[in-house]
């Protein structure tokens, strides 16, 4: 095998152009599928990482206006504000806490207001949010020093905030500094002023796009939910988040506590409650994703049935330019075996070396894909591999027939031949 190796490596460094030639097929085959699947990664990797950061096992629920008043239209019917009747109130929200004990975190907020907080002649902008213990969880906040909103500031109704390291940076100079001191917020409507009790890490969100300048900039200042419902024009709520225990069946918790609230208000003519979590909307993305994936990777994947066609081609050609030669070496003892070995070994490598060559070309391309579609490269060492066999069976398969033709040369015909 070794020596047939090295002779079929000397008939390609006979012919060099017309061996690249010969492997441009399976260059661009293999370069296109391993560079669309690797974006394609990339690209579900991003998507992921998105949700993860909505909160993939988090359940969201609230109430929306029921299907039959809205006529298919974003009208006012459609816009129409809740009451305070129909919003979720807190014995509500208790008493469903009681019904599912597999809810571990309960996260409600509240807005309340924007407006810019100042210190002296430094300002910064802030979007105040009432919030409750569960919030920092639920959302994934980072806290860098301090503490965060407690139930016992909710029960108190404290004027106390948490700012982002932006917003404490820009009026303290640092995050330590800004604990304990107070910040005085200037919205359209009041002026409130807080005691603030921790700094947490501002991370800007991967789907927001474009990064606002730093003097532009707005961060959220969270307060307890209670005290945002001070000049709140409604005490209840129209939405929340909860978390269930590690372990719970998402979408069987999900479809159970939905029908839960549709019992509470199945006697409400104008509202409806919903329930939904992240996880079947982002399975259901990532499917469609690798699925287009696949199926373009497929369409690219005919450039490697052409380049095994060309092999086929140049190793026909080879056969008929070697013909004395195979008659030479059947004269000396070579078996049909050996003939037909040395012509699949040539084939082989002619696909091999095309598919190493085109796997450098995927990966760069596929490198150059992710940094342009801004997400992170995802090279699967599986592709590269299956890529590789491909290749080696493309000249498996497509070599056969032109070894199976050098083989059974007639040996006295062969040697005639010119």
């Amino acid at each position: 095998m070794i020596e047939n190796l090295i002779l079929s490596l000397g008939s390609l460094r006979a012919n060099k152009m017309r061996s690249f030639l010969t492997m441009l097929g399976i260059i661009i085959g293999i370069s296109s599928v391993i560079a669309v699947i690797s974006v394609g990664n990339a690209m579900t990797s991003s998507v992921t990482s998105q949700f993860a950061e909505l909160g993939i096992n988090n359940v969201t629920l609230g109430i929306q206006k029921r299907s039959e008043d809205m006529n298919g239209e974003f009208g006012s019917s459609a816009t129409k504000v809740p009451k305070d009747s129909d919003r979720l109130s807190m014995q509500q929200i208790e008493t469903m806490m009681k019904r599912f004990p597999e809810i571990e975190t309960l996260s409600l907020s509240e807005e309340a207001g924007r407006g810019k907080a100042k210190i002296g002649r430094k300002s910064s902008n802030v979007s105040l949010t009432g919030v409750n213990a569960g919030y920092a969880k639920a959302n994934k906040v980072k806290m860098l020093q301090g503490r965060y909103v407690s139930e016992t500031d909710v029960k108190a109704a404290r004027s106390v905030i948490v700012v982002s390291d932006r917003t404490a940076k820009t009026l303290y100079g640092s995050g330590k500094a800004a604990i304990g001191n107070n910040l005085i917020v200037y919205t359209d409507k009041a002026i409130k002023q807080f005691t603030v009790i921790g700094v947490y890490q501002y991370t800007q969100s991967s789907m927001m796009g474009v990064t606002t300048s730093e003097k532009d900039l707005e961060t959220s200042g969270y307060i307890p939910v209670s005290s945002a419902q001070k000049d709140a024009a409604y005490k209840n709520f129209t939405s929340l988040t909860v978390i269930p225990r590690q372990g719970t069946d998402l979408n069987d918790f999900t479809d159970r506590i939905g029908s839960y609230l549709t019992a509470l208000y199945q006697s409400n003519k104008e509202w409806d409650s919903y329930a939904y979590n992240m996880k079947n909307e982002l399975e259901s993305t990532n499917s469609l994703m690798n699925t287009l994936s696949l199926a373009i990777a497929a369409i690219a994947g005919i450039a490697l049935i052409v380049g095994g066609i060309g092999v086929m081609n140049i190793m026909l050609v080879s056969v008929t330019e070697r013909t004395h030669e195979i008659g030479v070496r059947k004269a000396l003892g070579a078996k049909d075996s050996h003939i037909r070995t040395q012509f699949v070994a040539e084939a082989i490598l002619l696909s091999v070396t095309g598919g190493l060559i085109g796997i450098v070309l995927g990966v760069a391309l596929g490198f150059t894909g992710s940094q342009i579609v801004g997400a992170k490269f995802v090279l699967s060492g599986y592709v590269v591999l299956g890529t590789l066999l491909f290749s080696m069976l493309i000249g498996v398969f497509f070599g056969y027939y032109p070894a199976n033709k050098a083989a059974k040369l007639n040996t006295i015909d062969a040697l005639r031949y010119e």
